[in-house]
């Protein structure tokens, strides 16, 4: 069975070495297992099982939260939240990159994607922070850093993935991220702060000579009212309230709070007189263009599943973690080693399609 398990390794890895997309690899992959373990009528049962998962209604939540997401972003909203958040932060030493992740948190609230929230949150703080006089790796690295809090914070596309691949509670995933999403980002705000101080080079700010403190200059000026800012930064505030409660209170399923969000959505950014035709088909656009490439991945990954289950490698690779009664943290620790070169080179959504189908049972029994 291992065996079997490590041909079926080879060609995904093969296929992914020659440049194919991570969907188009899962699936081929499942494919030419089953040829070359199963018959093909089992290739048949695995077209019937694609489309079947394809069209699934558990699905329906990706392209509603992305849809969510692109009109947050294309909104404008992201450019208001960072002005509000630098506002707020703009007297604290490392100010603008302390706005920047909180920027990010609350974008992450809005977005459910770490390049996502890095990549529309980096277009306006990283000019910010080089017009201030910030080193441009340490701007570089606040912006990544925050754009991981996607993955964390509810609505989280990825634990989204995870869920229906696994057929976990997708609402159990999502409020489980909100608490160490949230210690993640105050945790980046600290390091931030304290960095600054220590360095005051690296936020635009020369070390004293003479003992005397050194004056924060400001290149920003903040003239809006406090009502202004409320309007700036109150849509996004207002998302969140609504989907998080909709989760927390019980009163909605994942699928009706990614639906109510995405209403919402549109709602606050016509209400900003933001919503004009481009912004609506370019939203469109982007979101069906996402959820397509999400989808197919997920349905390639279930199928890849389907194999592996079937021919009992799942079963046996279970088996084997138990006989083996290796400590449950190491095999923690080798996860993350392996999880850490991924994400070196692929997107977090692809990182978990591509190895839940292999992980996720044989792990079940060890507590993980």
């Amino acid at each position: 069975m291992l065996y079997t398990l490590l041909i079926i390794l080879v060609i995904l890895l093969l296929s992914i070495a020659i440049g194919g997309p991570i969907a188009t690899t899962l699936g081929f992959t499942a494919s030419i297992a089953t040829l070359l373990f199963l018959t093909t009528g089992h290739l048949s049962f695995l077209g019937t099982k694609m489309y079947a998962n394809a069209i699934s209604a558990d699905n329906v939540i990706v392209p509603l939260f992305i849809m969510m997401a692109e009109f947050m972003a294309k909104g404008g909203i992201a450019e208001d939240l960072y002005y509000v958040m630098a506002k707020l932060t703009h007297r604290i030493k490392g100010g603008l990159a302390v706005a920047t992740t909180l920027a990010c948190t609350i974008f992450a609230a809005l977005c459910g994607s770490s390049p996502a929230t890095a990549a529309t949150i980096g277009k306006v703080s990283l000019d910010a922070m080089k017009k201030r006089g910030y080193r441009e790796d340490f701007a570089i690295g606040t912006v990544a850093g925050g754009g991981t809090l996607g993955i964390m914070i509810p609505p989280s596309i990825t634990l989204v993935m995870y869920g229906i691949l696994t057929q976990t509670s997708i609402l159990s995933l999502l409020m489980a991220g909100i608490l160490p999403g949230l210690l993640l980002s105050a945790l980046m705000c600290a390091y931030s702060i304290i960095r600054a101080h220590l360095q005051p080079e690296i936020v635009g700010q020369k070390k004293s000579t003479d003992g005397a403190p050194v004056k924060y200059i400001e290149y920003e000026k903040y003239d809006t009212t406090l009502g202004q800012d409320f309007a700036k930064a109150g849509p996004a505030l207002i998302l969140i309230a609504v989907i998080i409660y909709g989760m927390y209170s019980g009163a909605a399923t994942a699928t009706e709070c990614a639906g109510l969000g995405a209403v919402t959505a549109f709602l606050l950014v016509t209400a900003k007189k933001k919503m004009t035709k481009k912004v609506f088909f370019d939203a469109m656009s982007s979101t069906v263009k996402s959820s397509s490439m999400m989808i197919l991945m997920l349905t390639a990954a279930l199928m890849l599943t389907n194999v592996i289950a079937r021919l009992g490698i799942a079963t046996a690779l279970a088996q084997l973690v138990a006989t083996m009664q290796v400590n449950r943290w190491v095999v923690m620790f080798m996860l993350i080693v392996l999880w850490y070169f991924l994400g070196c080179i692929m997107s977090p959504t692809a990182m978990v399609t591509l190895t839940i189908p292999f992980i996720f049972e044989p792990l079940m029994p060890a507590g993980l």
